[in-house]
């Protein structure tokens, strides 16, 4: 199954810096018109690239059966280039703390648009109105697997990265921290904003176009998929062996432990056992430890014959295929085709 082009192509500005990020939207289908739009749940991922400076893009091919695994199952996938990639403005850094900044803008993007879609397909649902509980810090909505009972968020976003874009995505702060910043009047929030609500307008046939949402009116939940995950002494290096934080303005903001998050959340980790960045052993002994974390939701494959490149990737699409299947079969949309 390959991935279709974009849906949308834009640039938003990075709430680092304001340097001009290039993202796109897949939006599948099912998403498109509010006559055949089953409305109780939308579904989006977030999935980052690779090292910018290796030849890292969102053309990557890793990035492309990734995201094609994603559109196939009626996720909205939206992916960017980092500074430095691409046609993005800017270039690399050393600390790898304005990629953390360009990530939580197309985070907070995602965000809006997701939101506004809902209420875009759903214009007459006043239950969406109503404000209501909407951050997961702690993985508390009890989303995936849930039991028939269990309340449904109104938007499940994954967060995903390959190698370097992995690393980045492991750090994002928690969701109640993102939903605060993107209250913010501050300029280029307000634009990231802006921009979301009117893609979203132009999404859904017959839409009579999407207010400005509350955020905190719906109910969010998160996960994670990390692809080729770097643990140090390599993710060290890409941030010259600083502690990442997020800088927006003059406010700076600490991120989580990424065990903590990555064991909270319903987590995929996929690796190849024959990675030349990260050791097999290394790998098995960092899964271990997030396993055994109390109340792990954490799930890691490690595909034997697989490198850091995935250069066959048919495994890879298998296990992803069956994690998406299992840990949301209850709430997904049946694929269109």
């Amino acid at each position: 199954m390959d991935l279709p082009p974009p849906s949308f192509s834009f640039v938003i500005p990075s709430v680092y810096d304001g340097r001009k990020l290039e993202c796109r939207i897949f939006l599948p289908p099912v998403y498109q018109n509010i006559q055949s739009t089953p409305t109780s749940q939308i579904h989006g991922a977030i999935f980052a690239h690779p090292y910018a400076p290796l030849g890292g893009c969102y053309d990557d091919p890793v990035v492309d059966f990734v995201s094609s695994e994603l559109y196939h199952a009626n996720f909205v996938v939206g992916t960017f280039n980092f500074r430095g990639a691409g046609d993005s403005e800017g270039r690399t850094s050393w600390t790898s703390k304005p990629e953390l900044g360009d990530y939580v803008s197309f985070y907070g993007f995602m965000l809006q648009y997701l939101h506004c879609l809902k209420r875009a397909l759903a214009p007459n649902d006043h239950s969406a109105a109503q404000p209501r509980e909407s951050t997961d810090q702690d993985g508390g909505l009890e989303y995936p697997n849930a039991g028939p009972r269990a309340k449904k968020p109104d938007i499940h976003l994954i967060l995903g990265g390959y190698s370097y874009g992995s690393l980045i995505t492991s750090h994002v702060p928690v969701l109640d921290v993102i939903l605060s910043l993107f209250e913010s009047p501050e300029a280029s929030i307000s634009e990231i904003r802006n921009i979301a609500t009117r893609i979203a307008s132009s999404s859904v046939e017959q839409s009579t176009g999407p207010t400005d949402p509350d955020l905190r009116a719906l109910t969010t939940s998160i996960s994670y998929l990390l692809v080729s995950p770097l643990l140090p002494p390599i993710s060290q290096l890409l941030t010259i062996f600083t502690t990442l934080s997020l800088k927006v303005a003059s406010r700076t903001i600490p991120c989580p432990d990424p065990a903590d998050q990555l064991s909270t959340h319903c987590t995929l980790a996929l690796a190849g056992n024959l990675d030349s960045f990260v050791s097999a052993a290394k790998l098995e002994r960092w899964s271990d430890e997030l396993l055994h974390m109390p109340g792990s939701q954490f799930q890691f494959r490690m595909v034997d014959g697989a490198d850091h490149f995935w250069r066959r990737n048919e495994r890879a699409r298998v296990l992803l295929r069956a994690w998406l299947s299992e840990s949301f079969r209850s709430n997904q949309i049946s694929p269109s085709d």
